[in-house]
């Protein structure tokens, strides 16, 4: 029962993988606007979609038309979500609020300053991805980001999705951009005639997009997460109900056939019950996907597991979850009870939905306005402060070799100008 499907594990990822990736971000460099254009109108796994350089920003005309092609029903429910998340911003807001630390003569504080210039990644592909759009992109708005430039690949028609579009200019974006993503990264990365180099990049993306932002970093583009193919956990014991946690596993695999998907239980007919479920679901749906299903002796290995994958998305389905908080400490995002569907987080709680996944759930979280955010220590010292360090800065200095560090102190305090 204990079926093993692959994760995506950037640290895991082939020589050949990465060189690949890394060629094409580097021939971006190299041809600019003319390599984003080829590698879009390559054949699959590429865009296999044809576009005139003209045509590599969506034009004011397409983002003003978009509502015309969409329900009104759409159209509240991207303003809906656009409200939670607005809500969930401002909390995370109050929590960052500036103060001022003081202590005889010296005085510490933190400011919080936007970046200037992110991009943001829409995927593409299996699904249209208006949320993803919203949660990478609305939070560096209302934080104030000076210049956001989205990138989402165009469908076969060289269109772009008119939900996509609607989102955009709602959240007044300007800058949206068509192309293949992997060379798109390189755009933002290296900048070509059209789009720009930026700070940071946000936002997820299948093996190859999160591959192609970690070369980004390591050519001094700040990015969010490695935040690849989607991962849900589900631990459970025999109260659950079957078909919840099958539906919330397939959901998920709905993302991509590499999401990775998992039942921990001490119940063996509980497990039983849902791979039935999720076979059922899988094929009646045509994904395909399979999933891993750990048995354990009791909730308390099953916690020991659930922390050691460290994964996405967790969900607790079990009799009192709230027990379990202080003992569950290593994931993406934790959802409580048989109530809670990790669906409603994709999309409308206001907590974004860009989360770590291949195990970075071990050093962070998911994205917060802490991504979009540069954060400055202020310090200022009076000369009794000075008076009362200076001796430990002189022997300090003095002992790793710096002694002008010391004397650069001493000279306040003597007011001397010169050595």
């Amino acid at each position: 029962m204990n079926a093993s499907t692959s994760r995506f594990n950037p640290l895991n990822v082939s020589d050949q993988d990465r060189h690949y990736v890394e060629q094409i971000m580097l021939d971006v460099k190299r041809r600019g606007d003319e390599a984003l254009l080829d590698y879009t109108s390559r054949p699959k796994p590429f865009d296999n979609v044809n576009l005139s350089k003209d045509k590599l920003m969506v034009s004011r005309k397409e983002l003003e038309e978009s509502e015309e092609y969409l329900q009104s029903d759409v159209k509240k429910a991207i303003s809906f979500m656009m409200e939670r998340i607005r809500k969930i911003v401002r909390f995370q807001m109050k929590m960052l609020s500036s103060s001022t630390f003081s202590d005889n003569g010296l005085k510490y504080c933190l400011r919080f300053h936007p970046l200037e210039k992110i991009g943001v990644l829409v995927p593409g592909g299996r699904a249209v991805y208006v949320s993803t759009l919203v949660m990478a992109a609305y939070p560096a708005v209302l934080v104030g980001v000076k210049e956001i430039n989205v990138l989402t690949p165009p469908r076969q028609d060289g269109s772009v999705n008119p939900a996509v579009l609607y989102a955009a200019k709602l959240m007044g974006l300007k800058r949206v951009y068509r192309c293949n993503m992997v060379a798109g990264v390189g755009a933002l990365t290296f900048g070509t005639e059209t789009i720009p180099r930026v700070e940071k990049i946000m936002g997820p993306g299948n093996r190859f997009v999160t591959l192609a932002k970690m070369i980004a970093n390591s050519y001094g583009v700040s990015i969010d997460i490695p935040a690849g193919p989607s991962e849900l956990v589900v631990l459970a014991d025999s109260s659950a109900n079957p078909r919840f946690i099958a539906l919330d596993l397939i959901a998920q695999a709905e993302h991509s056939p590499d999401s990775f998907l998992a039942l921990i239980t001490n119940s063996k007919e509980l497990a039983e019950s849902v791979e039935k479920e999720f076979q059922e679901l899988s094929k009646e749906y045509g994904l395909g996907a399979k999933v891993n299903i750990y048995l354990v002796e009791s909730i308390e290995d099953g916690l020991e597991k659930c922390n050691s994958l460290a994964p996405e998305h967790v969900s607790l389905q079990v009799r009192n979850p709230n027990k379990l908080l202080n003992k569950l400490t290593t994931a993406g995002t934790v959802f409580l009870g048989k109530s809670s569907p990790p669906a409603v987080g994709d999309y409308v709680s206001g907590s974004n939905h860009i989360l770590p996944t291949g195990g970075y759930a071990k050093v962070r979280g998911g994205v917060t306005i802490l991504d979009y955010l540069r954060i400055v220590s202020y310090q200022y010292f009076s000369i009794k402060y000075l008076k009362k360090v200076a001796k430990y800065v002189k022997v300090l200095s003095e002992m790793e070799g710096l002694p002008l560090h010391g004397v650069s102190v001493e000279s306040r305090i003597e007011r001397k100008t010169t050595l």
